[in-house]
């Protein structure tokens, strides 16, 4: 439910930000909290400028401090990714304007436009219509590959707006027996994870060094939480499209089997027709997959499902994540 007072969600600082300089001369007509954000704040706001004939969203997301395990790109570099390296090739929301250091606002922020469009997870979850689950599958790995054909300078991670990482960067996620052990030693000795679980999460994570070696040196632009609540997608001339690929902020350089991995972590929620069409979509942009890619990419995918299984958002998302745990686990022998 919306609210007509945008005062009751906006601080003074922010909202003063937003009428003077990022919308300046803007009427703000509704401010309400967007869900989802598990590590920022995000509200969708409703405007009218004086010379246009309707009101116009946009979303505005504040940055929480980050104690993730996961390394998170700043608001500065999210920009930059949105602006540069994304944006010529890959449908991505358009930046408005930013307070990346929080200067004026506090916090970190980022204004942009807001996209029309379904979740793709809504999609999968009320079943595409019959026949269509490998078209919207085919349009999804299109996307992929074509972030996959951003390269970069390097491999690593972005430690400012120019998007070259240090000489010296290894990839953010680098050692996973290490991070799973870390995960594993920071978790709640009450958490939900059983130490069946956590042994099976050890031996799966000993593959780490051999996947990592497989796909060192690659350099492609790679999203690292390509799934299917960061895709909108909307039918266009009567199929399926991708409006935009939603949060840079886990945002990398490495190859895209981590990406890979990601989308079809719950594959085996989604029709099997998606799934062929997404990695037929993937191959014919160009999107490589060598002969062991389906392991490697489950294997790089462990970072994420590691830190989801130590630490999850909720009940809901923990049992999924340990469902395909357990997928995981059992393919191994």
């Amino acid at each position: 439910m919306t609210r007509p007072d945008p005062v009751g969600l906006l601080d003074p600082a922010t909202r003063a930000w937003l009428t003077r300089h990022a919308l300046p001369g803007a009427r703000l007509h509704e401010v309400d909290s967007l869900p989802g954000g598990f590590t920022n704040d995000m509200a969708l706001l409703t405007a009218q400028h004086a010379d246009a004939p309707g009101a116009e969203r946009y979303v505005l997301r504040r940055y929480r401090p980050s104690g993730s395990r996961v390394p998170r790109n700043t608001c500065a570099v999210e920009v930059a990714v949105l602006g540069r390296a994304a944006a010529s090739t890959v449908p991505v929301t358009t930046v408005v304007a930013a307070d990346p250091h929080g200067r004026a606002t506090g916090r970190p922020t980022l204004l942009y436009r807001f996209v029309d469009g379904t979740p793709l997870s809504q999609v999968l979850a009320d079943g595409p219509v019959r026949g269509e689950a490998r078209a919207l599958g085919r349009a999804v790995g299109a996307v992929l590959a074509r972030i996959g054909r951003v390269r970069l300078p390097r491999p690593g991670a972005f430690g400012d707006s120019s998007l070259v990482p240090a000489p010296d960067g290894a990839v953010p996620l680098g050692d996973l027996p290490g991070f799973v052990d870390r995960c594993l030693s920071t978790s709640a000795a009450d958490g939900p994870l059983s130490g069946t679980d956590a042994a099976a999460l050890r031996a799966l994570a000993r593959r780490g060094p051999r996947a990592l070696a497989a796909v060192a040196g690659e350099r492609s632009l790679v999203h690292c939480d390509f799934n299917p609540k960061n895709v909108l997608v909307q039918r266009r001339g009567g199929q399926w499209a991708v409006a935009a690929v939603l949060d840079w902020e886990l945002a990398f350089s490495g190859s895209p089997l981590f990406d890979v991995g990601n989308m079809l972590r719950f594959a085996h929620e989604y029709p099997p027709a998606f799934t062929a069409g997404f990695v037929e979509g993937f191959r014919d942009g160009n999107g490589r997959l060598p002969a062991d890619w389906l392991r490697l990419s489950r294997t790089l995918d462990l970072f994420a499902l590691a830190d989801i299984l130590t630490a999850p958002p909720d009940p809901a998302y923990f049992a999924r994540a340990r469902a395909a745990l357990c997928r995981s686990a059992a393919d191994r022998h």
